[in-house]
């Protein structure tokens, strides 16, 4: 109970930051609570569905109006419309097939029995993430009015690849949008809006794919997630809006490093 309690909070906090909360709790699941890497990646993913449903919650009227704008004309949808089924398309058809190879890849022998290598990899990803995000700040051209097609096929790419574990789904995705000229705000948004299609998919993937079991744990985890979620993310987006993380997220990849060195020592 107290092992799925921390984990939620981890991922209800780290989830709107521009850092892998799949990375961390997956590591966290690993290193302090000696789980195999396919049962960490199964509970991240599982988790992650609590706060998906926070966002929602949060998000509410800009999903509602989305959804009234296309049911209203559907044969004329907006651009918000068209960016979001473009990109959560092409991100399911990207991330699915990599949640599956990654089922797979941690189920060897060679990952169930070497921490120190599951934990190096997520850290050699958090790196990238790192410098991808560090140096983000761009000249903001277009607002969620204007975006167009383009934005929406590289954007579902970025989400799509950020299903390996170490790589920030948020930080990738608000970064592409911001070299691409949109605004901060909007790219906020727009990445937490596509996001929620992404991880509820992800996390029903982990239940039919039977890599997390609906115990009654479990389900306390994900409430956890949700409440955290919720009470956290108008501070963390405030805070993602006045700070640059990514010498925070280079940092965390480094220690990652560092620390499965230190493992495969042993």
């Amino acid at each position: 109970m107290l092992e799925v309690i921390i984990l939620g909070v981890i991922q209800g906090i780290t989830e709107w930051l521009p850092v892998s909360s799949e990375g961390l709790v997956a590591t966290t699941s690993t290193l302090l609570f000696k789980n195999d890497p396919s049962t960490s990646i199964g509970i991240t993913l599982w988790l992650h569905i609590g706060t998906a449903c926070s966002a929602i919650v949060v998000f509410r009227k800009n999903i509602l109006e989305i959804i009234k704008q296309f049911i209203t004309s559907p044969k004329n949808p907006t651009n918000e419309s068209t960016f979001l089924i473009i990109s959560v398309i092409v991100s399911a058809l990207i991330g699915l097939p990599i949640l599956i190879l990654i089922k797979e890849a941690v189920s060897t022998e060679l990952l169930q029995n070497s921490t120190g290598i599951f934990t190096a990899i997520i850290g050699v990803f958090m790196i990238v993430t790192g410098i991808i995000i560090r140096n983000k700040n761009m000249t903001s051209k277009k607002n969620i009015h204007n975006i167009n097609k383009l934005d929406a096929l590289i954007t579902g790419i970025g989400q799509g690849v950020a299903a390996i574990p170490g790589l920030s789904r948020s930080g990738l995705t608000t970064s592409i949008l911001l070299i691409r000229g949109t605004s901060k705000t909007d790219s906020l948004t727009l990445s937490f809006l596509i996001g929620i299609p992404a991880t509820i998919g992800a996390g029903v993937y982990s239940v039919l794919s039977e890599s997390v079991s609906l115990s009654i744990e479990n389900c306390i985890g994900l409430i956890v997630s949700f409440i955290t979620g919720l009470i956290t993310i108008k501070i963390l987006l405030k805070l993602a809006e006045k700070i640059n993380l990514g010498n925070f997220v280079l940092l965390v990849g480094l220690t990652l490093i560092f620390g499965s060195i230190l493992l495969l020592q042993n």
